[in-house]
């Protein structure tokens, strides 16, 4: 089977009077600000291309996307294979982000939280009262978006990852899973839904109406917490990794059902394979931890935003608490060292390339997007075919390192 070739396109039209300007194909690379490496847009368009042709052993086919947006203008867009058997993947096919959801749910609760005035210092139950319960009434909304507040996993069982008031009154009523000592741990699936209604409790409607009525629809942006039915066809059908996790801290940890790895990334709703994830039921259902569908684009497009300072959209103390790593080291969750801003990874471990100020959020299987504010830089990978793992792979590290050869 050939190997298919990367496709750059205009960047597609967007459903509102803010669509984007078409790609510019300059090659940008140089020096950047402050003499950081500037990207390097034909690196990596070069590792893409090589990525595919790799791909394309693989029997089970699939296609990914990526793009790179700089002060909110794009630079290179590119996306190559199959949405699905016998369809090719286009410029305007959107695709499970998985756990890069998270970054967005966590900008939605950022600006809901600048907009009402109210400080991350503040303490949760102030706004949400049965949260105080079981010794939680001093729990911070900083600890709760820096996966610092001992909430990695429900204790509830069986409750359906679509219940969202089931599984926050349980999250509510329940102790943390550790006594407050400064650590922290992946709220894999809770933090989806602890950001959901904190944005229900500050704002007064839920998350995935909040990203459609203050960003979604205003920018015009390919990017869904509940796809539209008529765009469930349209979708990339992601699919499961060839092989488990090696073996390692994580996997042994993940391979014991009573653990706290397997409890936060398996509850609510069980493992969650991407046979269930690709039926209409999840494209359309609001999941903020792990359900958004998005164009890489799209995605781009809104770090870009991020980089630039918001263009209004949010305050300076917003944008600042994107990047200000509030909880680091070795998470009792991910069994690995990770560090978190509010809501969104920082970059302590160098994932983003060698900016100290980006940040974003990886998905499981590859997915990650960050911003890069010294250089005002959004970039976005969105693969069909996953890797295993929750953190990024050796395929996304390679596309990175591409984009800052000199990083």
């Amino acid at each position: 089977m050939p190997a298919p070739l990367p496709r750059r396109d205009d960047v597609p039209a967007a459903s509102s009077a803010a669509a984007a300007p078409a790609v510019a194909s300059e090659n940008t690379s140089g020096r950047g600000p402050g003499g950081r490496p500037a990207p390097a847009v034909d690196g990596l368009e070069r590792a893409f291309t090589a990525m595919l042709a790799a791909a394309a052993a693989d029997p089970r086919g699939g296609g990914a996307a990526v793009a790179l947006w700089q002060h909110g203008r794009p630079l290179l867009s590119l996306h190559g294979g199959e949405a699905a058997p016998g369809r090719p993947w286009d410029a305007s096919t959107p695709c499970l982000i998985w756990s890069a959801s998270k970054g967005i749910a966590a900008a939605c609760v950022l600006h809901a939280l600048g907009a009402q005035d109210v400080p991350l210092a503040a303490p949760v139950a102030g706004w949400w009262p049965e949260f105080a319960a079981a010794g939680k009434e001093r729990i911070t909304f900083a600890d709760l978006l820096a996966h610092r507040a001992g909430l990695a996993a429900i204790d509830r069982r069986g409750l359906a990852i679509t219940d969202h008031e089931r599984v926050v009154e349980a999250l509510a009523a329940q102790p943390p899973n550790w006594p407050a000592d400064g650590s922290h741990g992946y709220g894999a699936r809770t933090f989806g839904f602890l950001a959901d209604e904190l944005v229900r409790r500050v704002a007064g409607v839920p998350l995935g109406t909040y990203w459609e009525q203050v960003f979604r629809q205003p920018l015009g942006l390919d990017l869904w917490f509940g796809l539209p039915h008529d765009r469930i066809d349209a979708a990339a059908m992601v699919m499961a990794p060839r092989s488990p996790p090696p073996p390692g801290p994580f996997a042994q940890a993940f391979a014991d059902p009573d653990s706290l790895t397997r409890r936060a990334l398996t509850e609510p709703g069980g493992i969650l394979a991407p046979t269930v994830m690709n039926t209409p039921a999840m494209r359309t259902a609001v999941l903020p931890s792990l359900g958004a569908i998005a164009t890489a684009d799209a995605l781009a497009r809104f770090y870009s935003i991020l980089a630039g300072g918001g263009e209004g959209l949010f305050r300076p103390d917003g944008i600042r608490a994107m990047n200000t790593t509030l909880s680091g080291g070795q998470d009792r969750v991910l069994i690995d060292r990770t560090s978190f801003a509010a809501g969104f990874m920082t970059n302590e471990s160098g994932i983003y390339g060698p900016s100290p100020t980006a940040f974003g959020h990886p998905g499981a299987g590859g997915a990650i997007a960050f911003a890069d504010p010294a250089q005002g830089l959004g970039f976005a990978f969105i693969p069909s075919a996953m890797h295993a793992g929750a953190l990024p792979g050796p395929r996304t590290k390679a596309l990175i390192a591409s984009l800052f050869p000199e990083g």
